[in-house]
């Protein structure tokens, strides 16, 4: 593995993100991640449970629900049949007639352990870039990133209420496309499984595991030679997301009206605008953090050890193209200790949380958690402070003891605290107990 993929695997890691479960919209953010992923692991003979459980991590850039944008679907299957006389379908006919398709339609249940609930919906693929969500609640989402400022719009019928949330600078990208997935299948490393009969229907099963994090089983009709099903186990940080009644129609139909992000006449509209345009890392104060996030903001009170405390404006280090806002702070024990929030650090995009170790809790309810890949975190977060304050603090002192943890607090905010050195627990639960919020002018 070449050093981009090594950083590649590391800005993920950073994230509490599992470089194999990466979702598209990561693999855009962090670059082709998958291509350095481990080889595949060798599958062992054995029964197939009933029901297989499909585990993976929602990863929710932005708070409303079409701005989340990066939801994928597989699929729970019951037990297959044994094998029949019928012709075998080859991988590579299959990955050949995927390929003569950019359109498709499923249908999507996803149930989580923790976090936010995601309803069941009917997704409409009209491309990478343009797709819409049909709803349980009735609610329509439209997700248009073919420009360079992407759009989600969100209809609610019954309220004659919208939700359009413009991204600035953040297109164009792709949907996460769980079929391009499945075509980097190699036929060599997919094993066969046989058959199973559904709704009369015999169909014909492979199996691939690219990694010791993801295990796929895709269930093909080998007269279409197209997916019917497809499941996906993948164990990350202890949550779980299933999803069943994946059925999918390529290139269907559907006027080209009913992908467009004009709202309705008689709808009263919310505008969101976030802005994902590069910036020059620049100094603020604790309002202008206040001004820019669409959640609360949190300010550190100066205490006794601290020397000298900086506050800035950058990109985000982990390469999603949100923009973050540190709090650098000098310590009279020679340490740098960095406090980051942005508008993706809550707790129904940072699900994992919860299932690291609780380190500290306070009266008030603000937790402290420990970070699973907290030493990188803390890496790419010093390196780009002392890049915007060279005077603040010299990468060349950067040390093997830093750490990250991720404090959350009652309102589900969340905030980084990383320290280039060890903090004694006292300075940390003074520092966590020092946060207040940021009042706005």
């Amino acid at each position: 593995m070449d050093n981009d993929k090594k950083l590649f695997e590391e800005l993920l890691k950073a994230d509490g993100i599992n470089p194999a479960g990466a979702t598209e919209s990561e693999r855009i953010a962090f670059g082709k991640i998958l291509d350095g992923q481990s080889k595949p692991k060798t599958s062992k003979p054995g029964s197939r449970p009933d029901i297989w459980r499909v585990i993976m991590q929602s990863k929710i850039t932005k708070l409303t629900a079409a701005a989340a944008i990066i939801l994928v679907g597989m699929v729970i299957v019951n037990q297959f049949g044994g094998s029949i006389d019928m012709a075998s379908v080859a991988w590579a006919d299959v990955v050949a007639e995927i390929n003569n398709y950019t359109r498709y339609k499923c249908r999507q249940r996803v149930v989580r352990e923790k976090g936010l609930q995601r309803p069941t919906m009917d997704v409409y693929h009209m491309n990478l870039s343009l797709r819409r969500q049909e709803v349980e609640d009735g609610s329509i989402h439209i997700i248009d990133m073919r420009g360079t400022d992407a759009i989600t719009v969100e209809l609610y019928p019954a309220e004659r209420k919208a939700i359009v949330t413009k991204l600035l600078g953040f297109g164009p990208r792709k949907d996460p496309h769980i079929i391009e997935m499945v075509k980097r299948f190699e036929q060599e490393s997919t094993e066969r499984l046989g058959t199973k009969e559904v709704d009369g229907k015999i169909l014909q099963g492979f199996r691939h595991a690219p990694n010791a994090g993801n295990d796929f089983t895709v269930w093909v009709d080998p007269e279409t030679k197209l997916p019917v099903e497809i499941e996906l186990v993948h164990t990350r940080q202890g949550q779980t997301i299933f999803l069943d009644e994946f059925e999918f129609e390529f290139d269907f139909e559907l006027d080209p009206s009913a992908f467009s992000t004009d709202v309705p006449d008689g709808y009263e509209v919310e505008t969101i605008i976030l802005d994902y345009r590069p910036v020059e890392p620049k100094d603020i104060t604790a309002e202008d953090i206040q001004s820019k996030l669409i959640h609360t903001a949190y300010a550190v009170a100066k205490l006794p050890w601290m020397e000298k405390v900086a506050e800035i404006e950058t990109i985000d280090p982990l390469g999603t193209k949100a923009k973050v806002y540190m709090t650098g702070i000098q310590t009279n024990d020679d340490n740098v200790i960095l406090v980051a929030q942005g508008d993706y650090y809550d707790m129904d995009r940072m699900v994992w949380i919860p299932n690291q170790q609780l380190v500290l809790e306070t009266p008030i309810g603000i937790e402290l958690y420990t970070h699973p890949n907290g030493g990188i975190y803390a890496k790419h977060f010093l390196e780009s402070f002392a890049k915007a304050k060279p005077g603040f603090f010299d990468i060349e002192n950067l040390s093997e003891e830093r750490v990250t943890w991720m404090i959350v607090m009652p309102d589900r905010t969340v905030l980084s605290l990383s320290s280039n050195k060890q903090m004694s627990a006292e300075m940390v639960q003074e520092l966590v107990e020092s946060l207040t919020k940021i009042q706005a002018n």
